[in-house]
């Protein structure tokens, strides 16, 4: 059964051996490259609130990939240590950016331009580095981005 869905895998993103796809954190560089921008433009900060989590799944039923069904069906069938760790990183980026913007909202409403520049450059920084872990989960590496570095963020 699984050596079907490797054939069926080919020319995706899905990894062979995980069953897991580095095309679900596209979702997040939406964000990232939002809070990159915010420093030079606060306006962007309206388009950060526009931004809506979406779980895995939910992510490849609005994608419009040609393989988005294939990376629901297998998501199941990946191995559940990678996918607990997986859905743990995934929860300590949304919550990083919903904790982020609320900061952001604070920074501006106090007219401190300054500190939401750093923040927001931090705060992209850091999730760029959740999304090269996660990528790596998604390959079958394991590793933990320093839960010091994420306070940092706040």
């Amino acid at each position: 059964m699984y050596e079907e869905y490797r054939t069926r895998l080919q020319g995706t993103t899905i990894d062979p051996n995980t069953f897991l796809s580095t095309d679900y954190f596209n979702h997040f560089n939406e964000a990232i490259m939002l809070f990159g921008m915010l420093p030079d433009m606060p306006e962007m900060l309206e388009e950060i609130d526009l931004w809506k989590f979406h779980d895995y799944c939910e992510h490849f039923q609005e994608s419009g990939l040609a393989f988005a069904d294939l990376a629901i069906e297998l998501y199941p069938l990946a191995p559940q240590d990678l996918r607990v760790r997986l859905e743990a990183l995934v929860e300590e980026m949304r919550a990083s950016i919903e904790a982020a913007r609320a900061d952001f909202h604070d920074l501006l409403a106090r007219h401190e331009s300054n500190t939401l520049a750093e923040r927001a450059i931090n705060c992209s920084l850091i999730l760029q580095r959740m999304v090269d872990e996660g990528s790596a989960i998604v390959h079958g590496a394991v590793g933990s981005l320093d839960q010091a570095a994420i306070d940092s963020m706040f």
